[in-house]
């Protein structure tokens, strides 16, 4: 039996994943529900973004942050092309969205999180967020241009 050591193991990009759990439930478990940091970093990172969302109560904000969690959290979009393509059209034609505020969420995202996770914050959480938010953002960039 030969090895493919060319190929990188799936068990790498578990990892990864894993990874980005582990550090939201770090998250979760020091500061409780981050919804509303995230948001206050992000709209002071997109401040277009506050205007745009201001009819959207804290629950629909909620909801859309389950969906983005639950993007940051898998490991192959190849069964979610028909809801990225859905979403990135609706908020384009439907609210304005512009291309950059989905890179200012992810990034509000990472910080709250890296920031509520405190000194549990390692190296290998950073660099499965940096993976991960690049896939994602690739997935988002394909379909807003």
């Amino acid at each position: 039996m030969t090895t493919d050591n060319t190929a990188v193991p799936k068990e790498k990009e578990t990892e990864k994943t894993d990874l980005v759990c582990e550090s939201l439930e770090l998250a979760a478990a020091a500061a409780g529900d981050i919804s509303a940091a995230i948001y206050a970093d992000y709209f002071a990172r997109c401040p277009g973004s506050e205007a745009l969302m201001s009819h959207i109560d804290h629950i629909v904000r909620g909801k859309m942050l389950e969906e983005v969690f639950r993007l940051l959290m898998i490991q192959d979009y190849a069964g979610e092309e028909g809801y990225l393509n859905f979403e990135m059209r609706n908020h384009r034609l439907a609210y304005s969205v512009e291309a950059h505020m989905y890179a200012n969420l992810l990034d509000a995202i990472l910080a709250t999180v890296r920031t509520a996770a405190a000194d549990a914050w390692t190296p290998a959480f950073e660099a499965a967020w940096e993976k991960r938010l690049a896939d994602l953002t690739a997935e988002i960039s394909a379909r807003v241009s």
